[in-house]
C-alpha cells in the first residue's frame, strides 16, 4: 500500500512561445493533435528514492517522436553468429548509436535475397513507425547467392530491387558489403565483382554504405583465417571481427538527420529556476532537493517549429531507515505451526511498505532457513506462519526489513524453540 503522502502525476502543456501569423498558427495546431505522451520518469517511475541523486528521461519517447527503428536483414552474419552473446554485428553497432533506439533482426541463415525480397513485407517494412526518431533498414545480402553459382550482376539487380522496396516502405536504407569465406574458389572473384558494383552504384538505391569489406583487418581475402577476427570456420567475425563492422556501420546511421537532432529539452526541481536549453538526450542524471518528502521534476520539450511542451513527475525521497522488533520468543512442537512476530516501525514520512527477510539460525549462528516476504506494511504488527519440522532446539529468529525506498534497517531477533 503506497503511503498517503504520494500522489503520481505526469502534466503535459503545449506552450507557444511567439504570436504565430494564421497560416503557422494552423501547422501548430496540426501538430498539436499529433503530439504524443512522453513517458518522462524519475528513476524509470520509482514511487520512491533514498538518494537525490537519480535519473531522469522519457527513454526516447517523447512528445514529438518516439524511439528510432533500426532492421537488419541478411544471413547469419547480420544474425551475430560467432559474436557470442551481447556481441553480435547488430548489439555492437548499437552501443555506438547514441539515439534510442529498436533494433530487430531479421536473418535468414544462407539467406538468398528472393527469400528476403519474399519476406521484407512482414519482416521489415511492418516495423516502420512513422513517428519513430528514425527507420533505417540495414541490409548485408548477396554471399549466399554468389556462394550458390549465381552471377554477380544478377545478384546486384536483386539487391537493388530489394533496397528500392525499403525505401519506399519509409526507411533509410544502408548496404553492407561481402565479407571474404573460406569456399568455393571462385567466391573470391565473385564477391569483388559485386562489392564493385555496389561501391559505384549504391546512392542510386540505398542512403548510406557501409564498406566493410574496404577494411583491411577483416576485409582482404585471407583475412578470414585470421583468428583474431574470425571464427574457424573463415565465414563469420568474432566478437572481434563484430566489433571492426559496427565501427565501420555505426557513422553511417548517425549521419543521418534524426528527429531528436532537432529537439532541446530544459529541466527544474519543483518551482525552481530552469537549467539552459540543451540537445535532446534520451536521459540524465540529476540532483533532487535536499529534505525527505514528495520532489517534482519538471521538464521541457522545443522542437524546430518552436512548439514547447512541458511534463513532470513525482518521486518521494525518504532517507530514514526503519527499524525491526522481534515481539516475542516463539516456542512450537516440531510438525506444528510456529508464530514469529515482528514489527517495522519506519519514521515519517514513511513509504509505508517494506521487504521483510526472516533468518532463522542454530545458537552457533548456521543458517537453518530463510522466510522472505514483500511489500508488507509498516507501522503495525506482523506475524509470519510456517510449519516447524526443524531439529528439537533452541534457535535465533533474526528479521531484517528494507523499505521501498532502500533503505535497510538493522536486524532484530528473538527465540524460536522447538519441543
Amino acid at each position: 500500500m503506497a503511503a498517503p503522502w504520494i500522489r503520481r502525476t505526469v502534466a503535459i502543456v503545449l506552450l507557444v512561445a511567439t504570436v504565430l501569423p494564421a497560416s503557422a498558427a494552423r501547422a501548430v495546431a496540426s501538430s498539436q493533435a499529433q503530439l504524443l505522451t512522453p513517458r518522462f520518469r524519475i528513476d524509470r517511475g520509482a514511487a520512491f528514492t533514498n538518494s537525490t541523486n537519480v535519473r531522469i528521461g522519457d527513454g526516447g519517447r517523447s512528445p514529438f517522436f518516439r524511439p528510432g527503428v533500426l532492421v537488419w536483414d541478411g544471413g547469419s552474419i547480420v544474425g551475430g553468429c560467432g559474436g557470442g552473446p551481447g556481441m553480435g554485428f547488430s548489439e555492437q553497432t548499437m552501443r555506438l548509436v547514441p539515439h534510442p533506439c529498436l533494433s530487430y533482426e531479421s536473418p535468414s541463415w544462407h539467406a538468398r535475397i528472393t527469400d528476403m525480397l519474399t519476406e521484407a513485407r512482414m519482416e521489415v517494412d511492418a516495423r516502420y513507425d512513422p513517428r519513430g526518431d528514425q527507420n533505417v533498414c540495414v541490409v548485408l545480402a548477396g554471399g549466399g547467392d554468389i556462394e550458390r553459382g549465381r552471377s554477380p550482376s544478377r545478384v546486384y539487380g536483386d539487391l537493388v530491387r530489394y533496397c528500392s522496396g525499403r525505401r519506399a516502405a519509409g526507411f533509410h536504407v544502408v548496404v553492407v558489403t561481402l565479407l571474404p569465406r573460406r569456399t568455393p574458389l571462385r567466391f573470391e572473384a565473385d564477391r569483388q565483382r559485386f562489392n564493385e558494383l555496389v561501391r559505384a552504384g549504391w546512392s542510386d538505391f540505398a542512403d548510406g554504405l557501409a564498406d566493410v569489406a574496404a577494411d583491411p583487418r577483416i576485409g582482404d581475402d585471407g583475412d578470414q583465417f585470421h583468428r583474431r577476427y574470425y571464427r574457424p570456420d573463415a565465414i563469420h567475425p568474432n566478437a572481434a571481427g563484430y566489433g571492426v563492422m559496427a565501427a565501420v556501420t555505426a557513422p553511417v546511421l548517425n549521419a543521418f538527420e534524426w528527429e531528436s537532432a532537432g529537439c532541446w529539452v530544459r529541466f527544474a526541481n519543483d518551482e525552481g529556476e530552469w537549467t539552459d536549453w540543451a540537445t535532446y538526450a534520451a536521459s540524465r542524471d540529476w540532483l533532487l532537493t535536499d529534505g525527505d518528502g514528495l520532489k517534482t521534476v519538471r521538464v521541457e520539450y522545443r522542437d524546430r517549429s518552436g512548439s514547447v511542451v512541458g511534463a513532470s513527475d513525482v518521486i518521494g525521497l525518504d532517507t530514514g531507515r526503519p527499524v525491526t522488533t522481534a515481539l516475542r520468543r516463539a516456542s512450537v512442537r516440531r510438525g506444528a505451526r510456529a508464530s514469529l512476530s515482528f514489527s517495522v516501525t519506519d519514521p515519517e514520512p514513511s513509504c509505508g511498505t517494506a521487504d521483510v527477510m526472516i533468518r532463522i539460525r542454530t545458537r552457533g549462528g548456521r543458517l537453518v532457513k530463510t522466510i522472505k516476504r514483500h511489500d508488507r506494511p509498516t507501522n503495525v504488527d506482523l506475524t509470519v506462519r510456517l510449519t516447524c519440522r526443524l531439529p528439537s532446539r533452541v534457535y535465533r529468529y533474526c528479521v531484517t526489513a528494507t523499505d521501498a525506498a532502500g533503505n535497510r534497517a538493522a536486524t532484530a531477533a528473538s527465540k524460536l524453540i522447538v519441543r
